[in-house]
């Protein structure tokens, strides 16, 4: 007899589970290339121009952070917890699929200032993706799930540091896309994100006890 519940809690199960999310990142990445392309030949003929090479970083970054999270759905522990019932899965995949889905927009020409500030937010926010994702690891999930309790790091000041620093990357990539629809589907990644927490902490408090009293004394993005 096949045992379904161990097989569902295996890796393969995993993998296979994650798979839609492997092939929608990587299909932001192939929306990104032709910009990319596009602005590292402009590049190559103005080289001194500083609105270029603040769109290359920009777009690269984009890129390269889709990659990551890529690349962290692979290596990826199995859950010891998962949520029940379809709504937490669904703020996970909306959530998830608006983000990228923002690529889909038309990008805009910006004014050197813009340009600057939407480079910047991405920089930081991809640098404090980069340091949180160090810290958590192979317990990276985009459902609602129970992987491993992380409370140290970046998880000592708030409860969902990726999300906050998601927001900010968000922030920066939607500025160079057409607006006002660029920010209404950040603003709708945002919504969702915050009601992920919600489900996410319902799981983390059943699978593990000791964080309840987590909860109480760190606040939710660190600031709220």
């Amino acid at each position: 007899m096949i045992d379904w519940e161990g097989l569902r809690r295996g890796k393969f199960y995993d993998l296979i589970a994650g798979l839609p999310l492997i092939l929608w990142f990587g299909y932001g990445v192939v929306q990104l290339r032709p910009n990319l392309a596009a602005t590292a030949r402009a590049l190559l003929a103005e080289p001194d121009n500083l609105l270029l090479n603040l769109r290359f970083f920009a777009l690269f970054a984009s890129a390269a952070f889709n990659l990551l999270l890529i690349y962290l759905v692979v290596v990826r522990t199995e859950p010891v917890r998962r949520s029940s019932g379809l709504l937490p899965r669904l703020c996970g995949f909306a959530g998830t699929f608006l983000g990228v889905g923002i690529l889909q927009l038309k990008p805009v020409t910006l004014s050197l200032s813009w340009q600057a500030i939407a480079a910047a937010l991405i920089f930081v926010g991809a640098l404090g993706s980069a340091i949180v994702l160090a810290r958590l690891g192979k317990s990276f999930s985009i459902m609602p799930e129970a992987r491993k309790l992380v409370t140290g790091g970046p998880y000592a000041y708030a409860r969902h540091p990726l999300y906050a620093v998601e927001f900010i990357t968000l922030s920066g990539t939607a500025i160079q896309f057409a607006q006002p629809w660029a920010a209404l589907l950040a603003l709708g990644v945002v919504v969702l994100q915050i009601a992920r927490t919600i489900f996410e902490e319902r799981v983390l408090t059943a699978a593990y006890p000791e964080y309840e009293s987590y909860r109480a004394r760190v606040k939710r993005f660190g600031i709220i």
